[in-house]
């Protein structure tokens, strides 16, 4: 049974895309802090 795939709104992920721009934090810890995982269930990053 296949689990139903997570959706995000536009303004999360202009956000997400902003954030991730400015640099500030490594892109690891940015998806950690956001929640963002892959299908398998794992961080991203």
């Amino acid at each position: 049974m296949r689990k139903q795939r997570q959706s995000f709104r536009r303004e999360f992920k202009l956000e997400a895309v902003r954030l991730m721009e400015e640099g500030k934090k490594p892109s690891a810890e940015l998806a950690s802090e956001l929640g963002l995982r892959n299908k398998w269930g794992r961080s991203i990053y």
